[in-house]
């Protein structure tokens, strides 16, 4: 297990990286473009990301799951050629499909003149496609070092790429930088591949593995499908129904606001995945619900007192990222500030569905997601604009939550421990109080302030035998291993 907390850790600050290269992207095009421009950023490279997540992530995250449930090389380098083949049949259709269709995406966002930037965009879908073709490929052989590598260079590549020729060609210029970043992680990712050699798959173990393939993927891409509609509709109906450029920047940067902790917990899909699928196929069902209280104890301990801080400090932390132009959305960024966290939650149980074989629970919760949202949306933008929008994707967050948590705990294994999550609520409200009563806002002064209240949390869970001696020993014993070891 400390091999996994190890692993946790080096995923955990690859993602850190990455997200973080992800604000400084954001806060710097926010400041360079305006809300304005800014706006009609975000919406094309949310609509290019999204078709690439609903389409190209399913097929690699079915391959790890496979991989991760054999140690024969053979096996690996066949399940591994297979799905090679397969995504690169779906990179060409999807990339001439979106290119063509680039002029409809703008139509349906009552703005034509954003046809030429989708169709730069569509190159987005090849290089993201491999790149995360390879990522998931190193996590299904447990190669955790060389994945969390992959996210530090691509964090690197993104901001030197995006900032810098968004400096110069403004709107397209960044486009360009989001379709050249994730290709140098695919040309490391080739040299760093340990199964580099040829394997003769037969035509009846193509078939096999084909249909073991597409069986698990067609449900994780339709799940992704409904996840990413749920959580991106808000912003394609506040452009569409509001039509205001400015409004949807400010929204943007709410909602990119608002992802911080969604976005730094999401090494743990990454992680619990192939943990998941070992020991469901092992019939581990102890070590299962070992696991997620580990891992969710992981999560609630910061995701919690986290969102409490960026709550109290919402208007710095919006001019912190974006400057003062953006300071209109901080009421929207405290509804979507628990909109992200019910996601988070409900993004990392839904793998822990998948991992157990459970694929058409999540399914079934992103559709009534997206359905849902879209809905509430529809009406609530008409009455309330951004706000209502908000406040829209908060309540479904929180319903589909509530569905992961007691489908997780009814069909896979037990992991809450209601105690210790009053705690961490107590202690947050506490931090909260003390924030909005005794430290008073600023651009950077809050981020001082955070530390010190997170200090006095985490006292807070010291003092009360919530964290122990013995987990900061565990914590540093994980760190000394010279290896990661399968548990």
């Amino acid at each position: 297990m400390s091999g996994l907390i190890r692993a946790s850790i080096w995923l955990s600050l690859s993602e850190l990286a990455f997200n973080l290269s992800g604000y400084i992207i954001h806060s710097l095009m926010g400041r360079l473009l305006g809300p304005a421009n800014y706006g009609r950023f975000n919406i094309v490279i949310t609509f290019s990301t999204m078709i690439f997540v609903l389409f190209g992530r399913g097929l690699p995250i079915a391959m790890s799951k496979l991989m991760s449930e054999t140690t024969d090389e053979n096996k690996i380098g066949a399940i591994k050629k297979v799905s090679f083949k397969i995504q690169i049949l779906m990179i060409i259709f999807l990339t001439a499909v979106y290119y063509l269709l680039a002029p409809v995406c703008a139509k349906l966002l009552r703005d034509q003149s954003l046809t030429n930037l989708f169709r730069i965009s569509s190159l987005i879908i090849p290089t993201f496609m491999l790149a995360t073709y390879y990522v998931y490929y190193f996590n299904g052989i447990h190669r955790f070092g060389t994945q969390s590598f992959l996210k530090f260079i691509r964090s690197i590549f993104r901001v030197l790429l995006i900032v810098g020729l968004g400096y110069f060609y403004k709107v397209a210029g960044a486009i360009w930088g989001q379709v050249l970043a994730p290709l140098f992680v695919s040309i490391f990712s080739f040299f760093a591949d340990p199964y580099k050699k040829k394997i003769k798959v037969s035509p009846k173990e193509e078939k096999e593995y084909k249909n073991k393939l597409l069986s698990f993927t067609w449900p994780i891409t339709l799940f992704l499908l409904f996840y990413e509609l749920m959580i991106s509709i808000d912003l394609y109906l506040v452009k569409a129904i509001l039509g205001d450029d400015h409004l949807t920047g400010i929204y943007s940067a709410s909602l990119n606001v608002s992802r911080i902790p969604y976005y730094a917990f999401y090494f743990l899909t990454m992680l619990l995945l192939p943990k998941i699928s070992q020991m469901t196929a092992q019939k581990t069902n102890g070590e299962t619900s070992t696991l997620l209280k580990k891992s969710f104890k992981f999560l609630f301990i910061l995701l919690i007192p986290s969102i409490a801080l960026l709550h109290a400090f919402s208007s710095s932390v919006i001019r912190f990222f974006y400057g003062s132009r953006y300071s209109d959305g901080s009421d929207t960024l405290n509804i979507l500030l628990y909109a992200n966290a019910f996601l988070t939650v409900f993004y990392i149980l839904t793998f822990v569905l998948n991992g157990g074989g459970k694929t058409r629970l999540p399914l079934y919760l992103s559709l009534f997601g997206a359905i849902l949202n879209s809905a509430l949306n529809y009406i609530f933008i008409q009455h309330w604009g951004i706000i209502g929008s908000a406040s829209a994707t908060a309540i479904t967050a929180l319903v589909t939550m509530i569905g992961t948590i007691f489908y997780t705990e009814k069909f896979l294994a037990s992991f809450l421990e209601i105690k210790s999550i009053l705690k961490y609520f107590i202690f947050s409200g506490l931090i909260y109080f003390l924030a909005i009563n005794f430290f008073p806002q600023g651009r950077f002064i809050f981020i001082l302030w955070s530390v010190i209240l997170m200090v006095i949390y985490l006292g807070a869970l010291v003092l009360t035998k919530e964290i122990s001696i013995r987990d900061w020993n565990f914590f540093l014993l994980s760190l000394k291993k010279k290896r990661i070891k399968n548990q």
